[in-house]
C-alpha cells in the first residue's frame, strides 16, 4: 500500500533519537499562571492567568472521532499516540501507533513513531524492524531513513549507516541533523575533506548548531591554523559563554601553545558545563600531570577512564584529544610510564 502524506496541520514525528532525547515525557504541556493584579482597593485582587491550553489527549480523541476514512483514522491515532507520549504514557502511545498501522499499513510515519517508542523502551531490535518497515512501505520517506541510520550508528554499524544517511540527505537536503551525522562518519573513515564540506553546509543551514561549529573549529586546529581556531573559539564563547563547545576548542588551542594554566582553566569551564566530556577529562589529567599535580592528575585520569573497556580505549581517547605528532608522543610516554593512573583507587 502506498504511503499517505501527512494531512495539513499534523505534528511531525517524535524526534527521540540521540539528537533529541530531551523530548522524553515531561512538562511540555504545563500551563503557567499569570501575575496577580490589584491596586489599593479593599476588594479581593483578581488573578489573571493565561488561557488554559486544551488537553492534547482530549483534542486528539476528538479528531479521532471525526475521522472517517482509514488513512484519516491512521493519522488521528498517530496524533493520539504522540499526545499520550507527551504525558509519559508510553504503553498507551505504543497501542495507538499499532492501531494506526492496522488502519493503514502503508503509513510510514506510524512505523517511525513506533520504532522511536521502542528505543525508549530499550527494545532496539524491534525498533530497527519498525524503521525498516517504514522505508519498505515508503522508499522516499526521508525521516524513516534518518531514524534507521541513527539506530545503526548507535549499534556500531557505521558502514551501513553511512549509506542510509546518504539516502536520507538525498531525499531531504534540508535535513541538517542527518548531514551532521554523515560528516561524523566521514571523519571517522578518514575522509576529512569531504567531512569538512558537509559540516560547512550544516553550519550554513543552522549557524546556531554549536556541535557542528565545534567540529569545524577542531578541524581548523588539526590543520595547524591556531589563529583560525582561536577566532572560532572566541566567536562561540562570545555567542554563548554557557556552552561547552567554545571552551573545548580554546582549551586545545592553549594546549598547543603550551599555555597549560590557561588550558586547564578552559578545561575546568568546559567540564563545569559538560562534566561527561571525555576529551576534556583526559586533557585535564595530562595537564595536571605536566604541572606536577600528580594526585589530582591521577584522580582525573581515573574519572576519564571510568567505564572504558580497556586501556587501549583510553589510548584512543588521548589521541582524539591531542593534535600534532609531538603531543601524541608525550601522551605515549605518559601512558607507558603511568598506566597505574588508569587503575581504580585502592579500596580502604
Amino acid at each position: 500500500m502506498c504511503f499517505h502524506k501527512r494531512p495539513a496541520g499534523a505534528l511531525p514525528a517524535l524526534c527521540l533519537l540521540p539528537f533529541a532525547f530531551d523530548l522524553l515525557p515531561g512538562s511540555a504541556f504545563a500551563g503557567q499562571s499569570g501575575a496577580q493584579s490589584g491596586g489599593q482597593s479593599h476588594d479581593r485582587p483578581r488573578q489573571q492567568s493565561s488561557p488554559a491550553k486544551p488537553d492534547p489527549v482530549a483534542r486528539a480523541e476528538e479528531d479521532l472521532r471525526r475521522a472517517i476514512k482509514p488513512e484519516e483514522r491512521s493519522w488521528a491515532l498517530i496524533e493520539l499516540g504522540r499526545a499520550y507520549f507527551g504525558k509519559g504514557e508510553e504503553d498507551k502511545a505504543e497501542q495507538q501507533f499499532k492501531a494506526a498501522l492496522e488502519a493503514d499499513p502503508g503509513n510510514a510515519e506510524a512505523y517511525v513513531d513506533l520504532g522511536q517508542i521502542r528505543i525508549v523502551q530499550h527494545r532496539l531490535p524491534l525498533a530497527e524492524e519498525a524503521f525498516r518497515n517504514a522505508v519498505r512501505v515508503a522508499p522516499d520517506h526521508a525521516v524513516g531513513y534518518s531514524a534507521l541510520a541513527q539506530l545503526l550508528v548507535q549499534t556500531g554499524r557505521s558502514a551501513e549507516a553511512r549509506g542510509v544517511l546518504e539516502r536520507a540527505v538525498s531525499l531531504d537536503p534540508g535535513d541538517w541533523r542527518s548531514e551532521y551525522e554523515l560528516a561524523s562518519l566521514l571523519g571517522d573513515a578518514g575522509e576529512v575533506g569531504q567531512a569538512r564540506e558537509v559540516l560547512a553546509k550544516v553550519v550554513a543551514q543552522n549557524p546556531d548548531f554549536l556541535p557542528a561549529r565545534e567540529q569545524l573549529g577542531l578541524d581548523t586546529l588539526r590543520r595547524g591554523d591556531l589563529k583560525g581556531a582561536t577566532a572560532e573559539a572566541e566567536a562561540l564563547i562570545g555567542k554563548n559563554p554557557e556552552a561547552a563547545e567554545g571552551h573545548r576548542i580554546m582549551a586545545l588551542v592553549l594546549w598547543r601553545q603550551q599555555n597549560l594554566e590557561g588550558s586547564l582553566a578552559e578545561c575546568a569551564m568546559a567540564l563545569d558545563i559538560d562534566p561527561e566530556s571525555k576529551s576534556m577529562q583526559l586533557l585535564q589529567a595530562i595537564e595536571l600531570w605536566r604541572l606536577d599535580r600528580k594526585k589530582e592528575a591521577r584522580d582525573a585520569f581515573v574519572r576519564a577512564a571510568k567505564g572504558q573497556p580497556s586501556l587501549a580505549t583510553a589510548d584512543t581517547f588521548c589521541r582524539m584529544v591531542i593534535c600534532g605528532a609531538k603531543d601524541i608522543s608525550s601522551v605515549d610516554e605518559f601512558l607507558r610510564k603511568n598506566r597505574w593512573a588508569l587503575l581504580p583507587p585502592p579500596q580502604p
